[in-house]
């Protein structure tokens, strides 16, 4: 989906490490900047962002299925169980607190806007152009190879535990059902998982040793990005914004001292 996006889309054809200086400043300035508007503010970004970008149905969905599930516990937890003197409201044997919900709403855009910037980014980036910028930038090959070979585990197991998953129902073991049924296939699901990702870690070091990884040259590469004049002018802008967002910041903490 990230290959496709890039093609058609400038924000997503960006170079990684300037779409990934773009994420990390906005989840910074999330954390940095004060009060629950500016906070709401920065993840309005995101989702423009996203828009822009060309990938907001996904961006949509992921944080629905990630962050806002945790925000929505969060809110739950905060404003119940986090002491204030401010009720909003009673439920049985709970209360509700203003001080508890404010908290939350602090804590919890914050936790939006970490999630949506990494989300987004790669929503809009594929791992081999992140590794790839990172090897250039300096990152030695091996490093390169644990970061990417992290980043492709999730999808990889997901993919192997639904083939498990397929080969048992072929067997006749039922996998659908009550929470007592899934947690009986549970463990025969998990001992082929565990045993499959190891067999392809050796399979992977065999491969590896025999097209030389190890040996100590330079490597090169049949796939290859190149920053542009565009990715400078937009890593220059960021840099320029996110600093006068410090030190405005600075600013207002002494003014209000």
């Amino acid at each position: 989906m990230a290959e496709s996006v890039q093609r058609e889309n400038k924000i997503a054809a960006l170079y990684p490490l300037t779409k990934f200086y773009m994420a990390i400043a906005i989840a910074a300035a999330a954390v940095i900047l004060p009060g629950i508007p500016m906070k709401a503010g920065c993840f309005v970004i995101v989702n423009l962002l996203a828009f822009a970008s060309g990938v907001y149905k996904i961006f949509v969905r992921r944080v629905k299925n990630s962050v806002g599930v945790l925000f929505l516990i969060l809110v739950i937890i905060q404003t119940f169980f986090t002491a204030g003197d401010t009720v909003l409201f009673s439920f049985w044997i709970f209360t509700a607190k203003l001080e508890g919900l404010l908290f939350a709403l602090k804590l919890g855009f914050i936790l939006a806007n970490v999630g949506g910037c990494l989300i987004w980014f790669f929503a809009v980036t594929t791992e081999k152009d992140f590794v790839l910028a990172l090897e250039k930038k300096g990152l030695s090959p091996k490093a390169s190879y644990v970061v990417l070979s992290t980043l492709q585990m999730v999808p990889v197991l997901k993919k192997r535990s639904e083939v498990i998953m397929n080969a048992q129902r072929a067997r006749g073991v039922e996998t659908e059902g009550s929470l007592l049924v899934r947690a009986k296939v549970f463990i025969p699901t998990l001992v082929p998982l565990v045993l499959s990702a190891i067999q392809g870690t050796e399979e992977r070091a065999l491969t590896l040793e025999a097209r030389g990884f190890s040996v100590e040259t330079k490597s090169t590469h049949l796939y290859d990005i190149e920053k542009k004049p565009v990715d400078n002018a937009v890593t220059a802008v960021t840099a320029i914004v996110f600093g006068l967002i410090i030190i405005g910041r600075v600013v207002v903490w002494f003014v209000l001292r």
